[in-house]
């Protein structure tokens, strides 16, 4: 049986929210004790912007020294472009960005980060778009992480300090 509470890191990444006419980009977490990062991007989209997703990666938790993730460092990428008429997941090309396209719908992105990509000095990531999220759209951005090391829920490693 699986339990995602002993087995994986939960952090929020960015708190539900209007999109605000801003460009929008996660909190910074870090990922040198976990062996893989999921972000989970919940999207309703309220305007017809193809919004491109992007895994930025940073040295410090601060998110100073940010850029994006190395062309050659390829996420898995899995979305669902419309969950009110399903509720499947389909893998789409790996890369290190992903376009939502215009559709005005709610839309989920995972991206399933392999901290050994990042590069050398880069042990920190979030999400960040290319555009600003429009005031009718709302936003929200989990990130679920594999530890490394085995380990009661309480003695985890933080993710968001250095």
């Amino acid at each position: 049986m699986i339990n995602i509470v002993e087995e994986l890191k939960i952090v929020e990444g960015l708190v539900p929210q209007v999109g605000a006419a801003a460009i929008v980009t996660s909190d910074y977490v870090s990922v040198k004790n976990l062996h893989r990062l999921y972000a989970v991007i919940h999207y309703n989209q309220g305007d017809a912007t193809n919004h491109v997703w992007n895994v930025m990666r940073s040295p410090l938790v601060s998110g100073v020294g940010a850029v994006a993730l190395a062309a050659t460092a390829l996420c898995r990428i899995w979305s669902n472009l419309d969950c009110a008429t399903s509720d499947l997941l389909v893998e789409r090309t790996a890369a290190v960005n992903y376009a939502s396209g215009v559709g005005l719908t709610h839309k989920q992105i995972v991206f399933e980060i392999d901290p050994a990509e990042l590069g050398d000095g880069y042990d920190v990531v979030a999400i960040a778009t290319t555009a600003a999220i429009a005031a009718t759209s709302y936003v929200s951005i989990m990130f679920y992480g594999v530890p490394r090391y085995a380990g009661r829920v309480a003695n985890q490693p933080s993710v968001i300090i250095d």
